[in-house]
């Protein structure tokens, strides 16, 4: 029975079946992502997020055709395969709900934030490689 199953085992292997994605070390998130979504009015927003390697972070979202919004700052910090996002509001204080990401090799995926800002599925961002 043991040499059944370290035949399976190897079959599995040769097989080719793929691995999932590793995520990204925490210390290899800086840099520039995007997204580029539908605005309510049907034109496009593009959301650019930029995360400094000293842990700040700016979001930028623009909207094709219209007057640019301002910029938001903060401070983004990783552990593991998460990073989290914590923005500023207009006012400057800290706004309640951070971003929370699941970091993958070129994406970060939502795991938590303000659904009445980012509605339904967050803001999910790609890695800008320019």
């Amino acid at each position: 029975m043991r040499s059944f199953t370290r035949l399976l085992l190897a079959i599995v292997i040769l097989s080719g079946c793929p691995l999932p994605p590793q995520p990204l070390p925490s210390g290899q998130v800086g840099g520039v992502w995007t997204a580029r979504t539908a605005a309510p009015d049907g034109s496009a927003r593009i959301t650019t997020l930029w995360l400094e390697p000293e842990g700040k972070a700016t979001l930028e979202t623009v909207e094709i055709g219209k007057e640019r919004q301002p910029l938001v700052h903060g401070s983004w910090s990783a552990y593991g395969d998460e990073v989290t996002v914590q923005l500023q509001g207009e006012d400057g204080k800290q706004n309640p709900a951070p971003l929370v990401y699941a970091i993958g090799p070129d994406t970060l995926t939502p795991k938590q934030w303000d659904q009445s800002v980012y509605g339904p599925t967050g803001l999910p961002l790609t890695r800008r490689t320019r």
